[in-house]
């Protein structure tokens, strides 16, 4: 080709790339891109259409066409400030944060006055987990555009992600400020109204984004979550099935379908629809660790789930095995790892190789974040005091910290241990405040697995303590990792963790079977008595209105008030017999979830109906009670009837501070031996049974004799005190962390 042939042709594909541009600004895409490769093939290194058939490649989401154009204009023309921030945003869109930044720190040193190239690059210092510098270079971008709405929206979202929405909220107010049509800051500004639980302003903000953009499939999502997290269930799937709408093969809306189908107690829809999420994306982790806790249900419909259930949860543990660690943002990572199969120990099953092939997978996949934070291996000198921390997210007035964290946080020696809190962003009222007052540090280290487990290996503690592992995502996360030369779990939630960082389980010898150490992946410790100090609480009773719960005070009132998940279908017809043999009795429930409840309810009439009764007569679920009125209910309740295979503690205690007998039997594992720990400890072994006949038959007797159970009542008010202000369990515990941390 001749130079002057060679030159009209380098005219043509400009005019036509300027054709291109022009249809671009129409609104016609389409046809645009049909201009732009026509440029291309006309003139292979037209700079001006390699980046532009590059960035509407990103646009499209190809991103191997995308990296092929840019990188193409990258070696006709180097050093291109636009090419390399192309192609950054092209890597940051795949996730290869270290790429993308290395682009942008040369099309920075280019030229360095580009507001966008410095937004960019916080983006993938962000993706590198590298926060403080991220917010670096966003307030670089905004010293060279004070009213840039974007980045002052990807500021507030590094402070939104870090759990701090406080800090997060006049940032996206800002970026509207300077941009009221910046649909993206109206949805980071309604998750953050989320997580202050505020979410009538929330609804408002996702709302306002799907005006801007009705396709804008993230703002739709959270829309969802918000409603999730409100309880509002119905609502967000609705809107995650008109996600689909916008976007039927969106993996990510499958896998909120399956949570939440999981969370309403659906399990069958909710292993459909991960199911689906990872045909669509075999690789994502956390859909995968979601469908393997999916096949537990939450609550039985009848019996043959419970063995089908852990079949086939052991067959997908089996394939969770074959999956490798995912190497993705730290995020996702402790979303996995904070995952916990909490129901399977509502299966009255020996679950210790479960949990522990559990355990093993997911420090497996913490191993990412566990190199991240600096680990201590430090032990105390004979002559320090010993540095004890707690990470709960129960520093407040919840079971968990009443019968177990209480105790510890007041009573151990402050002369010999350090006592140092460390609350995963739970809710703080007055109790925290004396936990802040009996502790020598006490911080709210968020929900950001890597920050609060650099917050806490900083402390160079001798000895961190889980009162519960498994009901909280944050605590079960940090327990992934070694954060302290010995780590200890307590019974908050009464199973074995399965986790190697766990080196001891806090018992008691009241609450274990003999051989219980079968039962444990942790070496088990049995400290004194229950195990725990217990503060008498000053409750003011008030008798509630029987008639408006429904209630008819002349017949006998047996309390129930476990979850529904801790009534095994396989003592189901224990309600049925006693209410066969008493003729006329209530058995009240209550309703802590109307979807769960519904599924135990149903059960229950089917299982009274095969033997012709009709359980509305018998069955009765009343709403929560506030706790004073609780207590005037047990004041006048006949009995309670403590759950079997998944015993109550703090139920338990509550009914016998009211006088109130406590039926139980005693099971094989701690966790069905709570109730009964309390009844041996103060003597009335009369009211604890070893099977379901004697269970119904005690009940029975205990209705039809008023004098029998009168005794009970005052042999209750007799000897209750010594569940309170046991002490031998502190000292024990003392001992032991002394002879572990000077060892």
């Amino acid at each position: 080709m001749s130079k002057q042939s060679h030159q009209d042709t380098r005219k043509q594909s400009q005019r036509i790339f300027q054709n291109g541009l022009r249809l671009l600004q129409q609104g016609k895409p389409e046809e645009a891109d049909t201009l732009f490769l026509h440029a291309h093939q006309l003139d292979e290194n037209n700079i001006d259409v390699l980046n532009l058939l590059g960035i509407r490649s990103y646009q499209k989401q190809d991103y191997k066409n995308a990296l092929r154009f840019l990188n193409r204009a990258n070696e006709v023309a180097p050093n291109s400030p636009q090419t390399l921030s192309n192609l950054g945003l092209t890597y940051n869109a795949l996730f290869e944060f270290s790429e993308a930044l290395h682009c942008f720190d040369l099309a920075i040193k280019c030229n360095p006055h580009i507001p966008e190239a410095h937004n960019n690059r916080g983006n993938a210092l962000k993706g590198l987990a590298r926060n403080t510098e991220a917010i670096n270079a966003y307030q670089q971008a905004l010293s060279l555009r004070p009213d840039y709405a974007e980045a002052l929206s990807n500021q507030g979202v590094i402070f939104l992600e870090d759990g701090s929405p406080q800090k997060a909220i006049p940032l996206f107010e800002k970026a509207l400020a300077a941009n009221p049509n910046l649909a993206v800051a109206y949805n980071n500004l309604g998750n953050a109204l989320t997580q202050l639980d505020l979410y009538q302003d929330a609804y408002e903000c996702f709302e306002r984004a799907l005006q801007i953009n009705n396709n804008y499939l993230e703002a739709c999502l959270n829309f969802g979550n918000s409603l999730k997290k409100a309880k509002q269930f119905s609502a967000a799937i609705d809107c995650y099935q008109h996600a689909l709408k916008i976007n039927p093969s969106h993996a990510q809306t499958y896998y909120l379908l399956g949570e939440i189908y999981y969370d309403t107690g659906d399990a069958e829809l909710a292993k459909t629809y991960l199911a689906k999420s990872l045909d669509l994306n075999p690789k994502n982790s956390e859909a995968q660790f979601a469908l393997v806790i999916s096949q537990i249900p939450k609550v039985y419909k009848e019996k043959e789930e419970l063995q089908n259930s852990r079949n086939a949860f052991a067959s997908q543990l089996k394939i969770l095995k074959s999956i490798a660690p995912e190497k993705g943002a730290a995020g996702k990572l402790e979303k996995i790892i904070g995952r916990h199969p909490f129901y399977l120990a509502y299966q009255d099953e020996n679950n210790v190789s479960l949990l522990s092939q559990y355990g093993k997978i997911c420090i497996e996949h913490a191993k990412s974040i566990q190199n991240s934070v600096a680990n201590t291996t430090a032990i105390a000198e004979s002559s320090q005091i010993i540095k004890v921390g707690i990470v709960s997210k129960y520093f407040c007035r919840h079971p968990v910290w009443d019968a177990i964290t209480k105790g510890w946080v007041t009573h151990l020696d402050p002369d010999q241990f350090e006592v140092q809190l460390f609350n995963t962003n739970g809710t703080e009222d007055i109790e925290t405040e004396l936990a802040k007052s009996k502790s020598a540090h006490y911080v709210n280290c968020g929900t950001s697995t890597q920050s609060a487990g650099h917050l806490i290996a900083k402390q160079r503690l001798d000895v961190l303590l889980y009162p519960e592992i498994g009901m909280d995502a944050t605590t079960k996360a940090l327990a992934c990792l070694r954060l302290a030369p010995i780590q200890m779990a307590s019974w908050g939630h009464p199973e074995s963790t399965g986790l190697p960082t766990i080196d001891f389980y806090l018992s008691a010898k009241l609450l274990e079977p003999e051989n219980a150490q079968n039962l444990y992946s942790e070496l088990l410790v049995h400290l004194p008595n229950l195990g725990t100090h217990i503060q008498p609480e000053e409750v003011a009773a008030i008798a509630p209105d029987l008639a408006s719960l429904g209630l008819n005070p002349s017949l006998p009132i047996l309390l129930c008030a476990g979850s529904p998940s801790k009534y095994n279908p396989n003592h189901d017809a224990v309600f049925v017999e006693i209410a066969k043999r008493l003729g006329q009795c209530q058995f009240v429930l209550f309703n802590f979830d109307e979807s769960l409840t519904s599924i135990l309810k149903e059960r229950l009439e089917a299982a009274f109906a095969r033997e012709q009764l009709n359980a509305n007569q018998f069955i009765f679920i009343i709403p929560f009670l506030k706790k004073e009125e609780f207590y005037g209910l047990m004041q006048k309740a006949d009995l309670y009837l403590d759950t079997i295979g998944f015993s109550g503690f703090n139920t338990a205690m509550q009914a016998l501070v009211c006088d109130l007998p406590v039926i139980t039997i005693e099971g094989a594992r701690m966790r069905g031996r709570l109730a009964s720990a309390i009844l041996n400890h103060i003597g009335l072994q009369e009211l604890v049974c070893h099977s379901d006949i004697a269970y119904i038959d005690l009940v029975v007797e205990l209705i039809q004799n008023e004098r029998l159970l009168n005794s009970f009542k005052e042999k209750i008010e007799r000897s209750k005190a010594a569940l309170f202000n046991d002490l031998e369990p502190i000292r024990a515990l003392e001992k032991f962390l002394i002879n572990q941390t000077r060892k």
